[in-house]
């Protein structure tokens, strides 16, 4: 499919993401979509998730941020749209992992996942004009070796970990000298596995595209 194709779909019925992360937006940029941002407007961040496996909460959390955009949209009569939601975990031992609340939980989440692995799962859902749900997940393995001081206090300092499942940004880390190593798709650790969805994503916009030329 062209670029011109798919700006013409796009125009027609536009693709939201249903976050304000700008790690989210630049993956989905990277593939050709310009989204319409539009944030769940939920703090996940509180969330004690604990010894949920952290294969359901994601998707779960997607799903919920989803339904509830496409809620928002439908009671003001905003035009058809696909949604797309995603949520990203860490699960450590069995615990999930989700955004830090302050610093000092930061500090200390960071520090259970040096010198060990650690899954991070990223969950998404995508929600059709007429109400179709499509859910799914994707999942990597990180290895964090031994952190010095210095490296995770700067880090800290320049709030970094603010918003970031497991208090850390993979491209961020890497670029600060963190020994770490990514077993997995890099995407779904930023989260947002956006490479392995565009095929999916130009097909659904294409196949409501199309429905509306033959209406």
């Amino acid at each position: 499919m062209s670029e011109r194709q798919i700006t013409r779909i796009m125009t027609s019925v536009p693709l939201v993401l249903a976050s304000a992360s700008p790690r989210r937006i630049a993956l989905l940029r990277e593939e050709g979509f310009e989204p319409e941002v539009e944030p769940a407007d939920i703090d996940d961040g509180g969330l004690q998730l604990g010894r949920i496996d952290a294969r359901d909460v994601a998707p779960a959390l997607a799903h919920f941020k989803a339904r509830r955009v496409a809620d928002r949209r439908a009671a003001r009569g905003a035009r058809p749209a696909w949604i797309l939601a995603a949520d990203t975990v860490c699960e450590r031992d069995g615990r999930v992992l989700g955004k830090p609340r302050d610093r000092f939980d930061a500090r200390s989440m960071i520090a259970s996942l040096a010198d060990r692995g650690h899954g991070v799962v990223t969950g998404w859902c995508l929600f059709g004009p007429a109400g179709s749900i499509r859910v799914g997940r994707d999942i990597a393995w990180i290895e964090i070796g031994s952190l010095r001081d210095d490296l995770l206090d700067a880090y800290l300092d320049e709030g970094l970990w603010q918003g970031k499942a497991g208090g850390y940004n993979l491209p961020e880390v890497i670029e600060r000298g963190w020994p770490i190593r990514c077993e997995g798709d890099p995407q779904t650790v930023v989260g947002l596995p956006a490479r392995r969805l565009a095929p999916m994503l130009r097909s659904a916009l294409a196949s409501w595209d199309e429905r509306e030329a033959i209406a």
